[in-house]
């Protein structure tokens, strides 16, 4: 649904490009207005227009110009207006609904003059009263517009600049592959959403919590009973700690009592289960080639590789720092999360979706990353951030939830567990983690930790235990989850027959989305291909490197520098990609994009890899940062390029109309089918 309002957003724009830019002109206007600013998404409408700047819905000069326009006849507006004393005293009763943002405001101007007009402009509501506030005090009309014109002038790309970075990394993904841009939000939607909710427990859930603690100490303060008086120490606020051991105490409930509900459903064969193939399916669509390399690194920072040395690390630093009681903690709070995983997966015996692992690990219920990493980078946490600066426990908490997060993301997408596995194991771990964070603070441990320098440590010791766990085990455990299917011989004439229909015939997307055709399968080695193509004209693309990929971003017209943007099919990448160079001036070329198929010709002396591709016309678009590419379907061009060349053979080709080109290997370019 998301994918499918943004084409349509896009769509409508590119039709109707003067009624977008007349929009991004009033909000900009709209966001400096007095009084009726503080109610306009300014940023947020900005933002939206860069992306489609970026998606080459709009021109970025026009979106530029027009924001810029806007913002500075929105400040001048309201300063006209302020310099009217009929008009403020109109406009101040409204404006003294919001007594701290007017004092703020005056404060500003007060110290910094002019200056407090640039300010302004970035520091949200603050913006729709300065300028009437300018006026009021009868700021120099001179100063006040320089700084108006020059701010406006900087506002516009701020704002705008990054949306269309987005837009045009979406617009790359989305001509990649499809899938890889829906799982690119995917993954975004994600960590916004973990750390989003780190963030509401300190904001939300903690004074939810204090005034139901004030109600239940009531009730329980009527009974005398021992029950009552346990949950009066817990309950009653004591010092510094009794925040702690609220916040604590809700996090065990609700993650203890989630946890409950995932094993009962797994017990039972609930439809909690059927929720499980779903997710298992749906991510499973989601592969590419690409991303898997990223997830199978970001499951090892999940594993014993990383998160044991990680304990070892915090282990001796707190027996360094003679924290006695902390290290005991440290000790069980690691210890018990991992005993706790291996004795449920044994107890339980639940099969993992894709059989990966032997032994006790062939075992999925709870997931032993998820858990673990909770476990271990939770109680980690809870000691950086005890007794710190709220911005620096936010820090805290937002890193760990992202860590978390991607660790338990990337069991699902490489089929190790189900869904239910990683929710069970963050589940599981949190609460473990409240449970040991209530000891700690209700025994007031306050041993020095020297918590910035602990950070520092536990970050060097996964950075440098990830690269060495990666360097070591990375190769074998991408070839355990890639699964990479082996090759299937068929015979060269079967294949010339009708076999050329048992390889792909359109490139394929998400379940059911086919995209453009294959116009042509050839039967050669890699040197052969290349070969052929060379000696018809055709060039290898240039590689992909940063200053490559800062030619894409930037649109450049130099079309012979540019690389060739990497295409997908069922997450596969081309492994050969070939250009024609344009003509001199031209502004499109020509490229040629072949997989290597899982098929293999069954020759004589060896096995001929059997690849199949399409073409494309590629130029850049009028406006945004991406190219255009017009997948070609006549292979006329092709095959009378390839004949001047001397280079492959063709076999007798089929009749049928919608059959790719076959080619084949001649004398010189490669082993002959």
């Amino acid at each position: 649904m998301t994918g499918q309002t943004l084409a349509h957003a896009i769509a409508a724009a590119g039709q109707h490009p003067a009624i977008a830019l007349c929009v991004v002109a009033i909000v900009a206007f709209s966001e400096s207005l007095a009084v009726v600013g503080t109610v306009v998404p300014a940023a947020l409408v900005m933002f939206v227009a860069g992306v489609l700047v970026g998606h080459g819905a709009l021109g970025m000069a026009a979106a530029l110009g027009w924001a810029t326009l806007g913002a500075i006849a929105g400040d001048a507006l309201s300063y006209e207006l302020g310099r009217h004393s009929a008009v403020a005293r109109r406009l101040l009763p409204m404006a003294q609904r919001r007594p701290a943002l007017l004092a703020k405001g005056q404060d500003l101007i007060q110290r910094r003059g002019a200056a407090s007009v640039a300010i302004a402009r970035f520091t949200g509501p603050l913006r729709a009263f300065l300028p009437l506030l300018a006026g009021l005090g009868r700021m120099p009309r001179r100063r006040f517009y320089v700084t108006n014109v020059l701010s406006a002038l900087l506002w516009a790309p701020v704002h705008i600049l990054p949306g269309a970075l987005l837009g045009s990394s979406l617009q790359m993904a989305e001509a990649v592959s499809g899938r890889l841009a829906l799982l690119l939000v995917l993954l975004a939607l994600l960590l916004w959403l973990a750390v989003w909710l780190v963030t509401s427990v300190h904001r939300r859930v903690a004074p939810w919590a204090t005034r139901g603690r004030t109600r239940l100490l009531a009730v329980l303060r009527q009974h005398d009973g021992r029950i009552p008086r346990m949950a009066r120490g817990i309950l009653e606020p004591a010092g510094a700690g009794g925040q702690a051991m609220l916040v604590g105490a809700v996090l065990l409930l609700a993650a203890g009592g989630l946890f409950l509900f995932l094993l009962e459903d797994v017990i039972t064969n609930d439809p909690l289960v059927q929720a499980d193939r779903s997710v298992f399916t749906f991510l499973q669509q989601l592969r590419t080639e690409d991303v898997d390399q990223v997830m199978v690194l970001i499951t090892e920072l999940g594993s014993v590789g990383v998160l044991l040395p990680l304990v070892v690390a915090v282990l001796a630093w707190l027996l360094w720092r003679r924290c006695w009681r902390s290290a005991r903690y440290w000790i069980a709070c690691a210890a018990f999360g991992e005993l706790l995983v291996q004795v449920l997966k044994h107890t339980l015996g639940r099969a993992r979706p894709l059989a990966l692992y032997g032994g006790n690990e062939r075992f999925s219920f709870p997931s032993g990353h998820a858990t673990v990493s909770v476990v271990v980078l939770g109680f980690l946490a809870f000691l950086l951030a005890r007794g710190q600066p709220v911005r620096w426990r936010q820090v805290i908490a937002a890193i760990v939830a992202i860590y978390v997060a991607l660790v338990g993301f990337s069991r699902l997408y490489l089929g190790a567990h189900w869904f239910s596995d990683v929710m069970a194991g963050l589940s599981v771990g949190l609460a473990w983690v409240a449970f040991l964070a209530m000891l700690y603070t209700q025994r007031q441990i306050t041993e020095p930790v020297a918590p910035r320098q602990l950070a520092a440590v536990a970050c060097l010791a996964v950075l440098v235990s990830g690269f060495a766990w990666n360097r070591w085990r990375g190769p074998a455990d991408l070839a355990m989850y890639l699964q990479a299917p082996q090759p299937q011989a068929i015979a060269a004439n079967t294949w010339r027959q009708g076999g050329w229909r048992e390889l792909p015939m359109q490139r394929r997307e998400l379940a059911g989305d086919t995209e453009e055709r294959f116009v042509l399968q050839w039967a050669c080695g890699a040197g052969g291909v290349t070969r052929a193509l060379e000696a018809a004209g055709w060039l290898p693309a240039p590689p992909w490197t940063p200053a490559a990929a800062l030619l894409v971003l930037t649109g450049t017209s130099d079309l012979a520098q540019r690389p060739v943007l990497p295409r997908l099919d069922g997450g596969r990448r081309a492994s050969l990609n070939f250009l024609l160079p344009a003509p001199h001036g031209a502004q499109q070329r020509q490229i040629l994009r072949l997989w290597r198929s899982d098929a293999v010709l069954a020759g004589a002396t060896a096995a001929v890899p059997v690849w199949y591709g399409s073409l494309y016309e590629e130029q850049p678009r009028r406006h945004g940062f991406g190219l255009r590419e017009v997948p070609v379907s006549d292979t006329t061009g092709l095959r009378l390029q390839l004949q001047a060349g001397a280079g492959p053979q063709l076999p007798t080709q089929p009749a049928d109309p919608t059959a790719p080109l076959l080619l084949a290997c001649g004398t010189g370019t490669g082993t002959p089918p």
